[in-house]
């Protein structure tokens, strides 16, 4: 019984390792409001930057941290509102980004889960 609790705690901790983090660009402000539930964006907030200059910061932030981009999606031309696959090892995250004004743009990342089927 001992030997299962033991199993059960190293499978909880290295669980809680695989949460994906991130440095943020240094002209990223987070929303004041960044106690975030963990069921849908991590963090989230603005950059002071337009849209393109925006991404493309998080962009060259993430690549030095060893993330590699897999999939854009410009969901929204008009509106200029984007997502982005990120993946590093096993993990992978989510960006979403969206002009908020002509020089400010928000953004949010959350980590995604793998769903196993049964």
């Amino acid at each position: 019984m001992k030997r299962l609790s033991t199993l059960f705690c190293m499978v909880c901790l290295a669980g809680a390792a695989v949460a994906a983090e991130i440095r943020l660009p240094a002209e990223a402000r987070l929303s004041a409001d960044e106690a975030a539930d963990g069921k849908t964006w991590r963090q989230y907030g603005t950059m002071p930057l337009a849209y393109t200059a925006a991404k493309r910061n998080f962009d060259l932030a993430l690549r030095k941290q060893g993330w590699k981009k897999l999939k854009t999606v410009e969901y929204d031309r008009i509106q200029w509102k984007s997502l982005e696959l990120w993946s590093k090892g096993k993990e992978r995250i989510l960006v979403q980004y969206w002009r908020e004004d002509v020089s400010l743009t928000g953004f949010a990342w959350g980590s995604l889960k793998d769903e196993k089927k049964s």
